[in-house]
């Protein structure tokens, strides 16, 4: 059965696409990936079996602004649909709402199945109030033409329907593939960090509402010899990072930079603790399960995320960590000091990191409702 996904970014490194892709070519299905492409991308491409064609926006050059956002979205959209035709699928699945009004236009002209696959609650991002209605109303009508919709996690499809009045919203979290990954050394040889020295580890989005800045004010309420910050990662905070540490001569916090992601676990696996302290600046923060939680928790860190209702949902049921106040660091030292300063309860949590990971929260368990969806249209078709 041959599947277009539709996508609008250059699909670079988008992980969650990519494993939903590679689960259903694994399922014996086709998938076909239309996205953006942008002058550091091939037009046509072949990845784990994947075939990727890239849409050129030739007005992509206008300025930047939500007027000239337009045209340049009216562009992406002709050539998409043109595109989607050109390839016959049997069934058209649009990843976030900016691509549901190709997918929705494919649907009709195809008469082929559409799945909304919500990657967030795309118009609480939003602070325009005309962008916004544009795209409410867009979601409002749309999501009720699907034939399944899924997103991101249980709270998110809860307010999903909620706000349009539907039902059937499946949750689809973005866990990692089954692969626990054992303890080693890598940042305490890299960095020359003693044993008696516990790791901190931040991963991800190095920025301001990623909550970096108050992880590195919390390195003030621990101890210096008996704790150190690692931060991994690529944003628009690193520089501003490095002169705060620079400034205040701070020896233990480490700013490791980009890795690849498959070198990623090896550098997870080495820290004691895992923490993210995102900031609740909007309904997507503050619902959002993170998938740093499912990346700690596979290489058997413990926690200390942000009290938002995934995080607290995983964290609690699990007893794998503890969540704060995310603007609290005097707070959150607590909770780190309370986890490292305990060996048996550190030793419990890491075993319950593990376990949860083996039993629960994994992608080949995970990803088992949408293979068998399209299995039932292909039975049916």
């Amino acid at each position: 059965m041959k599947i277009c996904m539709l996508l609008m970014n250059e699909f670079v490194q988008d992980l969650r696409v990519q494993k939903e892709a590679i689960s259903l070519i694994d399922d014996n299905q086709d998938v076909i990936i239309i996205a953006l492409k942008d002058e550091h991308t091939k037009r046509v491409e072949s990845r784990y079996g994947i075939s990727i064609f890239r849409m050129g926006v030739s007005s992509r050059w206008l300025p930047k602004n939500y007027l000239f956002w337009f045209i340049k979205y009216a562009e992406y959209l002709i050539r998409s649909i043109m595109a989607g035709v050109k390839v016959s699928p049997q069934a058209v699945h649009s990843h976030d709402l900016n691509t549901l009004l190709i997918g929705w236009v494919l649907k009709k002209i195809r008469r082929i199945p559409l799945v909304y696959d919500s990657h967030e609650l795309y118009i609480d991002r939003i602070s325009n109030p005309i962008v916004y209605r544009f795209w409410r109303t867009l979601e409002s009508y749309l999501i009720k033409q699907t034939d399944r919709t899924y997103a991101e996690n249980v709270s998110r499809s809860q307010v999903l329907e909620r706000r349009y009045k539907v039902s059937g919203i499946l949750p689809l979290r973005n866990c990692q593939h089954l692969n626990i990954n054992p303890k080693n050394d890598l940042l305490r040889k890299i960095y020359h960090i003693p044993a008696t020295q516990k790791i901190i580890l931040y991963q991800g989005l190095v920025t301001k509402l990623r909550g970096v800045d108050f992880l590195i004010e919390m390195m003030n309420y621990l101890p210096a010899k008996k704790y150190c910050l690692v931060i991994i990662g690529p944003g628009d905070f690193v520089d501003e990072a490095k002169k705060i540490i620079k400034q205040n001569a701070t020896q233990n916090i480490h700013i490791v930079g980009n890795v690849a992601l498959e070198k990623l676990p090896l550098y997870t696996s080495s820290a004691d603790l895992g923490i993210s302290l995102i900031q609740n600046v909007n309904k997507n923060h503050y619902y959002a399960l993170s998938n740093k939680i499912f990346e700690y928790l596979s290489s058997g860190l413990p926690i200390v995320f942000s009290n938002f209702p995934e995080m607290k949902r995983v964290i609690e049921e699990e007893q794998v960590g503890y969540v704060v106040d995310e603007t609290n660091m005097q707070e959150a030292s607590q909770a780190v000091r309370k986890i490292l300063e305990d060996p048996v309860l550190y030793k419990k949590m890491v075993t319950r990191a593990y376990k949860c990971v083996e039993e629960k929260y994994n992608w080949d368990m995970e990803v088992k409702d949408l293979q068998n969806f399209y299995k039932k249209i292909e039975k049916s078709a």
